[in-house]
This record gives structure tokens, sequence and C-alpha cells, in this order.
């Protein structure tokens, strides 16, 4: 059989369906439902069994007897993809990274891509978590702008035209603190003419970069700004936001303390700082009011510390104190007087004033530099457990309440939710309680007590479950409006699936492509408790 000629007639076959879609606005989903229908079998007896696979798996989220309105301009990237498959345009891994470039980035590596073209958005999160990058996505505006501040990228990819607003208006929300937090910027766009390259630098982007880009170029770029943001990060010890230590500044005297106290035998003291509810002061005011807390709380721990004191911004919103020659009692009462003057503080955004408290936990080195930070941090998260607004001084003598992580699978596959379990039982964290949990369906899950805001939780969730549907699942999440402390994952078999589409859309942290490998899981899993936790 002369294959060729027919999949020529195919193709014209189908160009000519595309034509008289581009001639309506909207097509029905009876209609792509036949259309692929159609396709499936006759590609699949004409030698084209990618092309059938494609159409079968598309099919599975379509329903003949549905006739709701399809916007016949989304599919352009569908009709494309249909057209690769004949045309011999389709590559086969198009995200094929070279072997030298395998997990090059280190876990520092964290990008955001703004992009609401979900087939372009997968391919380059598929492409950079190869490199070993951590990736997550937003598919708007809006969405983009709440993970830049909560999650605190240090790269990111944002395309010009998006359904909210676009690339510009996100850089005049985001470039004062991306520059503080000397985070590289891009702009993405398909047009690249000299005006948008000229207002792309004007308003704060590093980089502009055209569409569809060029692989080959683009892996170099990436190492090359990866490189320059290391090489930076090092020369510079100082936050830009607060004017205190950074977070490597710290790191770089704490073992200088150390090895004093190991000289000389002169005793410190390591405080760490959490800022109360500081989530509620972004969501309610702004992060530009959040940003103004920040540097705040930076001015009155400056202002406070001695001569050879250190005080740094540990992360986030927490930070540190090294006190030199104090023991738990002395740095007790100098965190004191932090508190009073900072609490004393009224903030103001527009007619409304509010105020802002911290916790705080000590503890004092006694030769090992790990057990120093463990300790504070555990006498910090009794703090914030027991009231807030408060200082705890660790006591090795009296138990300590641990952190505790919830890792929840969601998934009506009884065999998948055996394996996860059985491989994420066996991982352990120092300091952190983990618990392992699974449930068949989302109400059985929801239904349960399952939530305490002191704690933590990472929700494996299936995307596609009879009943209540993952997608209803992580919106009843999301409406808790606690996202500090719970992160979403979900989990679905098709990377071109709408489900991925929405579940980003309503603020899942992740997705993980089914079939799943439990390690691969596990190591997914590390990531975000590493979000949560740092």
């Amino acid at each position: 059989m002369n294959q060729s000629k027919y999949q020529l007639m195919l193709l014209g076959r189908i160009e000519t369906t595309f034509s008289k879609w581009r001639e309506k606005e909207f097509i029905t989903e009876h209609e792509l439902y036949l259309f692929l229908h159609m396709l499936k079998g006759t590609s699949g007896t004409i030698g084209l069994d990618a092309l059938s696979a494609f159409c079968s798996s598309q099919l599975e989220i379509l329903s003949s007897e549905n006739y709701s309105e399809i916007p016949v301009h989304s599919l352009e990237n569908f009709c494309k993809r249909i057209r690769s498959y004949l045309d011999g345009t389709r590559e086969e891994d198009k995200s094929t990274v070279p072997e030298e470039c395998h997990k090059r980035f280190d876990k520092e590596t964290f990008v955001l891509i703004i992009d609401d073209d979900l087939e372009f958005a997968s391919y380059v999160k598929e492409l950079l978590e190869k490199m070993g990058a951590q990736v997550i996505v937003a598919l708007n505006g809006k969405r983009g702008i709440e993970q830049f501040y909560s999650m605190s990228p240090n790269f990111v990819l944002i395309d010009l035209m998006l359904p909210d607003v676009s690339g510009f208006e996100i850089l005049d929300q985001i470039k004062d603190t991306a520059n503080a937090r000397q985070v590289t910027i891009a702009i993405m766009s398909v047009d690249q003419s000299r005006e948008n390259k000229i207002k792309a630098y004007e308003r704060g982007a590093m980089d502009f970069i055209g569409k569809p880009i060029d692989i080959e170029m683009f892996i170099p770029y990436l190492f090359n700004r990866d490189g320059i943001r290391k090489t930076t990060a090092r020369s510079i010890t100082t936050d830009g936001l607060t004017g205190v230590g950074n977070r490597r500044h710290f790191d770089e005297r704490i073992y200088y303390f150390a090895e004093t106290f190991n000289r000389s035998g002169v005793h410190f003291s390591f405080v760490m700082l959490d800022i109360d509810h500081f989530k509620q002061v972004n969501d309610v005011y702004g992060h530009p009011m959040g940003d103004e807390v920040l540097r705040k709380l930076g001015e009155v721990m400056l202002a406070e510390k001695r001569e050879l004191d250190g005080v740094f911004r540990y992360g986030g919103e927490e930070f540190a104190f090294l006190l030199s020659g104090s023991n738990d009692e002395e740095s007790s009462q100098f965190v004191e007087r932090v508190r009073k003057k900072f609490n004393a503080i009224v903030f103001q955004k527009s007619a409304r004033q509010f105020s802002v408290t911290f916790s705080a936990g000590i503890a004092t080195y006694s030769g090992d530099v790990d057990k120093l930070v463990s300790s504070a941090d555990q006498a910090l998260y009794e703090a914030k457990r027991t009231g807030r607004n408060r200082t705890v001084i660790f006591d090795e003598h009296k138990s300590h309440v641990k952190r505790k992580l919830h890792v929840i699978i969601v998934d009506d596959d009884a065999l998948i939710r055996r394996m996860l379990q059985e491989e994420l039982v066996k991982w352990t964290l120092p300091d952190i309680d983990i618990t392992v949990e699974a449930f068949k369906d989302g109400p059985t899950f929801l239904e349960t007590d399952w939530y305490s805001k002191e704690e933590h939780y990472i929700v494996l969730l299936d995307g596609i479950m009879p009943g209540m549907d993952g997608l209803e699942v992580l919106s009843r999440l999301k409406r808790l409006r606690v996202e500090k402390n719970i992160l979403v994952s979900m989990m679905t078999a098709r990377a071109s699936d709408s489900d991925v589409k929405a579940a980003l859309w309503l603020g899942a942290d992740d997705y993980i492509m089914k079939p799943v490998k439990p390690k691969d899981v596990l190591l997914r899993i590390q990531q975000m408790a590493n979000r949560l936790f740092n």
C-alpha cells in the first residue's frame, strides 16, 4: 500500500476541516469529538500510529454528547500539533537536553514561568527540570505575581501577552523587589519589535527572548545567567531590601562565631525571628507594604545590635541575630527590647493603620552548629505554636514539639496509593515528624479533620477521579487561603491535558506526569518540602 499517498489525502482533508473552523468563531465539543474520532481510525490504518495515539488521548477528555462551544482561536496550537504528525516537523522528544547539561543547575536555581501557552510552558518546565532546576508555572499574570512574592524564585520568564495583564505590567509590579533580590527577569514574545525590546529594558527586564526559542542558544543563555547570579550572590553580603546581612553572609559568620568560641571560649547565642501572620499583611495591604514591614524590622534590628553582633535576613520573613558573648537570658532581654520598639511602629496604608509582631527562638552554642540552628528553630516553632508575639529559649531537658509534615495522597487507583505510600514512609527529616496518609477520593479526604494551621502539608492530587474530581478538591483547598503551609501537586497522565491548565489557574504549585515512578515522586516531594521549611 502506498501509505504516503493516503497520508497526503488525509492532510488535505484535515486542512479543509481547519479552513471551515477558521470561518467560525466557535465549534462545539461534539464537532471536535467527531473529527478526532475520524482521525484516530484513519491515521492508525495508514501507519500514523503516533497521531492515532494522540487522538485517543484527546478523546478521553471529550464527549460526543456535549455541545458546549470552544473558541476557535484557542485551538491554534492543537492544529499545529496535528499538522506536525503529518508534515514531518514533529520531534519525538522536543525537550531534549544534551547529556552534559543534565542536572547542571543546583537546588538553588528556582525558575518561575509566567505564560498562558500551556504547551510552551510545559516544554520549558520539562527542559529546565532535566537540567536540575526547580520550576513553577503560572498561566496568568495575577497568579504569577502572587508566586513571585510567595515563592521567591531567582529567575522569572514572562510572556509579553497574557490573558489578564501584559508582561510590562507585571514588570512594573515586581521590578523593585526583583532588583533587591538580584532576580533575573526575561520578557518573551513572538513580537520582537525594537519598540517592545526598548520598553522591556526600560521597565526592568534584564533580557528579551524571542519566540519560538532557539534551544541551542537558550541552554547556554540559561547557564550564563545562572553563573552571573551565583557570582553576584557570592560578592554581595547584604540583603538588598532590608540592609541586614543576607543568608550567605549568615552561613559564613556563624562558622566564624563557632571558630572564635572553639579558639577563645567566647560564647554566643543564635536568635531566630519570624514575623507573625506576615501572609495576611501581604494579602490585606499588598506586597509593597509587606516589603515596608520587612525594611522596618531590619532598621530596628540594625539600630539595636552591638558592634560585635550579627544581624541577618534568614529567608522570607525570617531574621536572625548572632549575639556575641551572650547567654540565653541576656539574649532574651535583648530580643524584648527589639520587640518593644518594633511592636510600637504603626504602619499605614491609605486610611488604614496596623501593627505587626514577631516570634523568636533562642539557643546557645555548645559545639555543634547544626544542632544550634535546629535548636533555635524548634524554639521558634514552639513560640509560634503557643501564641506568637513571644520568645522561647531552647531547653534540651524539655521535650520539644517537632514540626509536622503531612504528605497526603488522594488517588482512586489503589495500586498507585500503595506504591507511593510504601516509598514515602521511608523518608525522614531531622526535627520534623512526617506522616503519610492516602485517600481513595476527594470527599473522603475533605470530610476528615485533616487541617491544622500550625502544621504543614504536601498534597498529591490525582487530576481525574470519579465523583469529585481533583480540580474541585484543589479549589476547596485553595479557599483556605493558607498557601504558606499547603503545597499541592496535581498528578495527570497527559502533558497537554486541560486538567493541567485548569489546575495551574486554580493555584496548583506543581504537577507530576503519570505514569509515575515512586522514587521520582519522592524527589519532587523533597523539593517541595524544601520550599515549605526553607
